[in-house]
């Protein structure tokens, strides 16, 4: 059975830091009836070509709230130089018209958590958690631990920042690899997102830790948090592969 493609327009474009874009899409004939995600999956978005029709996967920024609000649904893209989506979406005006396919992904949350909760995410891998925040915030009413860990290289690589710092009760950190001039009281650390791991009192049969975004990190994290205990069972990755983007 083929997998329903939906026609979308782009609403709005702006950019969220240097190499980073948000886009917002409408369905061109309204939400279709068979349309819904769940909070922390992804479309795909079908580019035609001259040799044959292309696939570019991207997570859903925007929670299932907003978008049932508003009706758009947001992208975060991080713009690769040569890239094929990379080209065609830096110099897309409102009202270009694509289709889609999806949702994807099982980057979602649990009916039910026995312990912490620990989001990782580096560049636009932080877009999933972003569709999650209403999810969150319920979970925390239920008293559930949730820390979030951002990584990036310098300050103004980092995207949704205000989103997740004004939570109430969500431990937010800011990883920066390459930033010397570090404002502890924004909760910024010197160095990788899984330097953090020794800083938390992390239960590996409990706790449920999110990876999402850069291979590398998520190959060094995911061996890390091996060898601290966890089984697979605990630890959900989705890696972001940028050839030929």
């Amino acid at each position: 059975m083929p997998i329903p493609q939906y026609p979308v327009m782009l609403k709005r474009k702006f950019q969220l830091s240097d190499n980073t874009i948000q886009l917002d899409f409408e369905f061109e004939e309204g939400p279709p009836k068979g349309f819904s995600f769940i909070a922390g999956q992804f479309i795909q978005f079908l580019i035609p070509t001259k040799e044959k029709l292309q696939k570019r996967s991207y997570s859903i920024a925007c929670s299932p709230e907003s978008f049932k609000k508003n009706g758009l649904l947001e992208v975060a893209i991080s713009l690769v130089e040569e890239g094929l989506a990379s080209e065609l979406f830096t110099k897309a005006e409102a009202g270009l018209s694509l289709n889609i396919s999806g949702p994807f992904g099982v980057l979602t949350l649990p009916d039910s958590l026995n312990g912490q909760l620990i989001l990782i995410g580096t560049g636009t891998g932080i877009a999933p958690y972003r569709s999650m925040i209403p999810s969150l915030q319920q979970l925390v009413t239920q008293e559930v631990s949730i820390t979030l860990i951002m990584g990036a290289r310098h300050r103004n690589d980092l995207i949704y920042l205000d989103d997740f710092t004004t939570l109430k009760n969500i431990d937010c950190r800011i990883c920066l690899s390459r930033e010397t001039d570090l404002k502890q009281q924004n909760h910024e650390f010197s160095g990788y997102v899984q330097q953090q791991f020794t800083q938390l009192s992390l239960n590996p049969e409990a706790d449920l830790v999110y990876l999402c975004g850069n291979p590398s990190m998520i190959d060094d994290a995911a061996a890390e948090l091996k060898e601290i205990g966890f089984p697979p069972r605990q630890v959900k990755r989705e890696k972001y592969v940028f050839s030929g983007h």
